[in-house]
């Protein structure tokens, strides 16, 4: 891992300290962390970060690690600049072993539009230096990074290295798969000792901040956090492979028990994590607001409403308009939302590949297709007939997940241009499988020029089967432009190498 200067973002979430009696630091972690933390035997070992960035608010975290036992007190305070002569704010907060020592803070009655310097302290040691931003309502213009499925055991970080460099960014969105749940047998490449830690599966509390505690001791995932606010949704290996909201394919209640106490286990180390905001329901599903500029739609495509995917893409359940993604009333929230906004764009930030399309015949029966919003046809053409009905136009949506990158013309009618609103641009992966894992990349090229054969798909416009990296969307009055950075993941420290762009012209200009 590489070194990075002191001066590092913060925010507001505190782990690891030898808790309370009868709380024992194994029950916050598993040994193999334990011992890597006690090895580097330093306060701020997970560093901080930063997210949901509004008008006047931010969400700030940290995490310590601490031979103290109990309850213990953090400071935290917010600079105008990363010297911090001029201090704007400060607090003091309690990390608590139930929280598993995370701890989070929605710091308020910020300017809009301004950069912000912050720090904790715990004794008297200080964290890294963070930065973040809140959000403006007058802006001409947006910038966002947007990334999914960064697999430990796939590959170097190198990607959230290269984002962290990227100028100009209001906010980084993730949109899942920021853990993977496998253990090191299941699913990575043995080749680059990059195992999963625990060496199992992850079920329980322990399991879950266990792998978060792992993954955020990587360098170059801290210094993305640092430099960068974070807008952040889950997918389904937060949780588990596949997940609906009555199960997953990788959960087997014989073995791994109770369903529902897995979900709810996932999304409390989630939210102790995370930077997000606090919630009583723990919902991820939310809405951010940039002025006239752009409003974005955070979605819970996973554990919310989601029935559970069809067996194949020949499943008579298909059509069934009981069968939803989103649920009921997240579905009836997105319509409405979409449609009474003045914003100039509409972001939409989901999981899976919301657009209709085929897989060429000669790949074969692709069966991940009934996972995506293919394989809930009735409630995606209600949403679609809605808009069409209510004239909603200039739509951006953003989808991780498949570990490839497509730019889609969004249409009202699949076949026909002249009925485009917009966009779906998919990021790929930063470490994840694609076919490049798996292919020879001849054949992968094969493969994309049937994918865009007009036959099969003749709205999609750019695919990439084979790269991983990250996208940066930035919009103004009257486009949106989509740019996927492409970096290795086989050796460390490799910086960006290769870039593609797609524009998007505006209906509404104002």
């Amino acid at each position: 891992m590489r070194k990075h200067v002191l001066s590092s973002i913060l925010i507001v979430c505190i782990f690891a300290l030898k808790p309370q009696k009868g709380f024992t630091q194994d029950a916050v972690f598993c040994r193999e962390i334990d011992s890597i933390l006690k090895t580097r035997n330093i306060p701020f070992p997970f560093g901080v970060a930063s997210g949901d960035p509004r008008y006047t608010s931010v969400v700030l975290w940290t995490a310590i690690y601490t031979n103290q036992s109990g309850n213990v007190p953090v400071a935290w305070e917010m600079a105008s600049d990363s010297m911090f002569t001029q201090p704007l704010l400060n607090g003091e907060i309690v990390a608590r072993p139930e929280n598993g020592y995370s701890v989070k803070i929605m710091v308020e009655n910020l300017s809009e539009g301004q950069v912000y310097f912050y720090r904790f302290r715990f004794n008297k040691s200080y964290s890294p230096i963070g930065r973040t931003r809140t959000a403006a309502r007058q802006s001409d213009r947006l910038s966002f990074g947007v990334v999914s499925c960064s697999s430990f055991s796939w590959g170097y970080f190198n990607a959230y290295a290269a984002l962290a460099k990227e100028p100009n960014l209001q906010a980084v969105i993730h949109l899942g798969d920021y853990i993977y749940e496998y253990g090191p047998e299941k699913y990575g490449n043995t080749k680059l000792k990059r195992g999963h830690l625990p060496k199992h599966e992850i079920v329980t509390l322990q399991d879950y901040r266990s792998r978060y505690a792992q993954y955020r001791l990587d360098a170059d995932l801290q210094e993305v956090h640092r430099l960068h606010p974070f807008i952040s949704i889950w997918d389904d290996h937060e949780i588990a492979n596949d997940a609906y909201k009555e199960g997953a394919q990788n959960h087997q209640p014989e073995t791994e028990g109770d369903w529902n106490i897995r979900n709810s286990t996932a999304r409390k180390a989630y939210f102790e994590w995370m930077p997000l905001a606090d919630n009583a329901g723990l919902s991820i599903r939310r809405a951010l607001s940039f002025g006239n500029l752009a409003d974005l739609y955070m979605l819970d495509g996973r554990l919310e409403g989601r029935s559970k995917q069809a067996n194949s893409p020949n499943d008579v359940v298909l059509s069934d308009t009981s069968r939803s993604m989103l649920g009921k009333e997240q579905a009836d929230w997105l319509i409405e939302s979409v449609s009474n906004s003045e914003a100039v764009w509409k972001l939409i930030g989901n999981q899976v590949v919301f657009s209709e399309y085929s897989v060429p015949a000669k790949m074969g029966n692709y069966g991940k297709t009934t996972d995506m919003w293919n394989g809930y046809p009735a409630e995606r053409n209600r949403i679609l007939q809605s808009w069409k009905n209510k004239g909603v136009n200039d739509v951006l949506i953003l989808t991780g997940d498949m570990h490839c990158s497509f730019a889609i013309d969004l249409r009202y009618r699949r076949n026909d241009a002249s009925s485009s609103f917009g966009a779906e641009w998919v990021t790929t992966s930063v470490t994840s499988s694609n076919l490049d894992e798996y292919s020879k990349r001849w054949k992968i090229r094969i493969a994309e020029y049937l994918f865009k054969k007009k036959k099969y798909n003749p709205h999609l416009t750019y695919c990439n089967l084979r790269d991983h990296g990250y996208l940066r969307v930035d919009i103004d009055r009257e486009k949106a432009l989509a740019g996927w950075k492409y970096v290795e993941i086989l050796k460390p420290n490799r910086a960006k190498s290769r870039l593609a762009k797609r524009v998007v012209k505006s209906v509404k200009k104002s």
